[in-house]
């Protein structure tokens, strides 16, 4: 019988249950629950003394040397006193598990689950703790080197990947289509105007909106996790989509961005400095963040529907893009 072809498919948590059970050495698995569709697919595990998160990496999105990059980015962090949600190992000591499907090869890494609980940053204690711990990770992972292949997060994956995505999906809006094409030979042009000053360029989290992928502790201790769009890429864009996200969380509220902002800043160069021109970067990378974000929606459309990103979501965008200044 042939069968027919998919793009995704979601395995059983019954049989991840069991697979975790029989490949790892955490104790009986009393629980488990299919906790996220994301970018990848989440577990949560419980045994009868402990949690766990157990990953699925999209096959479309992720082949072995990338995750292998991750994986060895969490362990050389921790090491260098990082708090990160680790991966655990299996019994035969590998740390990737996987799983033949219809699409093909989709890997699991089961990781150790970040005690604490994820809360949104409008505080600015919270906020320079936040760039604190970010400071001490970009410092940290100077020195990292890996064995394996990863992707760069360079202009070909920020603006010209995204932009040719756009244009599939907006070919009814050539208007607008003309007018972000525009947009992207300007930031490509003003980044490599910063690259000639000198931009910081080394490992990068990719995701720092600081709202899901950090759990905080009673005790203020700080815990990253979903390295998933970690990569070599420029400083200045790392953080920049700290910037951005306050700027959305704080309904575009100048006052408490700038509050929140500065205060992430000196956190951050209070464990490692940031030159003038990385800072100067940063709204540039701003831009470009959103741009790569349009451009990851109508990709994701294809495994979570395009209900969503409508004409709506098209005007709200782009109303977004031409009430900006510095591009």
């Amino acid at each position: 019988m042939r069968l027919f072809p998919v793009t995704y498919s979601l395995l059983s948590k019954q049989a991840v249950g069991l697979h975790i059970q029989h490949h790892y050495e955490i104790g009986s698995v009393v629980k488990i629950q299919y906790f996220l569709r994301g970018m990848n697919d989440t577990y949560a595990v419980e045994t009868e003394v402990d949690k766990y998160i157990f990953r699925i990496y999209r096959a479309d999105r992720r082949n072995r040397p990338d995750i292998e990059f991750e994986l060895e980015l969490l362990r050389f962090l921790s090491a260098n006193g990082i708090s990160v949600s680790e991966p655990i190992p299996g019994k035969d000591g590998a740390y990737l598990s996987g799983f033949n499907v219809m699409e093909g090869t989709r890997y699991g890494v089961l990781y150790q689950y970040a005690e604490g609980h994820e809360m949104p940053i409008h505080a600015a204690a919270d906020s320079y703790r936040f760039g604190e711990s970010i400071g001490h990770m970009h410092k940290a992972a100077d020195q990292f080197e890996s064995r394996s292949a990863r992707e760069r997060l360079d202009m070909e994956f920020l603006i010209d990947r995204p932009l040719s995505i756009i244009r599939s999906y907006m070919e009814h809006r050539l208007t607008d289509v003309n007018y972000l094409s525009e947009m992207a030979t300007e930031l490509k042009k003003r980044i490599s105007e910063f690259k000639v000053q000198g931009l910081d360029w080394g490992v990068c989290h990719g995701d720092l909106h600081g709202n899901t992928n950090a759990a905080w502790t009673e005790d203020g201790k700080l815990t990253h996790y979903d390295f998933d769009l970690c990569g070599y890429g420029w400083r200045a864009y790392d953080i920049a989509e700290f910037r951005l996200a306050r700027e959305i969380h704080s309904r575009h509220d100048p006052e408490e961005v700038e509050r929140l902002w500065d205060a992430f800043l000196r956190g951050y160069c209070s464990a490692r400095s940031l030159g003038e021109n990385d800072l100067a970067a940063v709204p540039v990378f701003v831009a470009t963040r959103q741009l790569w974000l349009f451009g990851l929606c109508f990709r994701d459309s294809e495994f979570v529907g395009i209900a969503d990103f409508d004409e709506g979501f098209i005007d709200s965008k782009m109303q977004y893009f031409k009430r900006l200044e510095y591009v």
